[in-house]
């Protein structure tokens, strides 16, 4: 007796088929074991904190209300200030193209202001009393 035991391609294409939804069976399980123990521990941390969460449910919604208007007043707020940062900001832009168009005035006035500091510290060096004479000839000296 000839026992011949053959398996074709649809044979061996459905026991892969039924091993992979075995395993995707058993992940399914652990997946659902693992979200069950974690609502339970969920629930009693709640019902520990019972009190707190009534708590927080209580005052939430004067919460959300401060909220709210808290937001408006600085919205209004922000609309009247935003007039003031533009007359600030176009101020500013005038002061510095004043500045650019008188700078030329600004480095011949500080010239002149450096000659006469000059010409100050010239005069006090040789017709001074003889402290400040004193006091250059310290200076030069080190």
């Amino acid at each position: 007796m000839t026992n011949i035991i053959s398996f074709t391609l649809k044979d061996i294409g459905m026991f892969v088929l039924w091993g992979l939804i075995v395993v995707i069976l058993y992940y399914l399980i652990l997946v659902l074991k693992s979200l069950y123990l974690s609502v339970k521990d969920i629930r009693k941390i709640i019902k520990n904190n019972q009190e707190n969460v009534d708590q927080i449910l209580k005052e939430a919604p004067g919460i959300s209300k401060n909220t709210n208007a808290i937001s408006k007043e600085v919205s209004d707020t922000l609309i009247k200030f935003r007039g003031s940062i533009d007359n600030v900001a176009e101020s500013t832009e005038n002061i510095t193209e004043t500045l650019k168009e008188n700078d030329t005035i600004n480095k011949k006035l500080a010239s002149i202001f450096q000659t006469l500091n000059i010409f100050k510290t010239l005069y006090e060096k040789h017709f001074g009393t003889e402290e400040v004479k004193v006091k250059y000839e310290d200076k030069n000296t080190q």
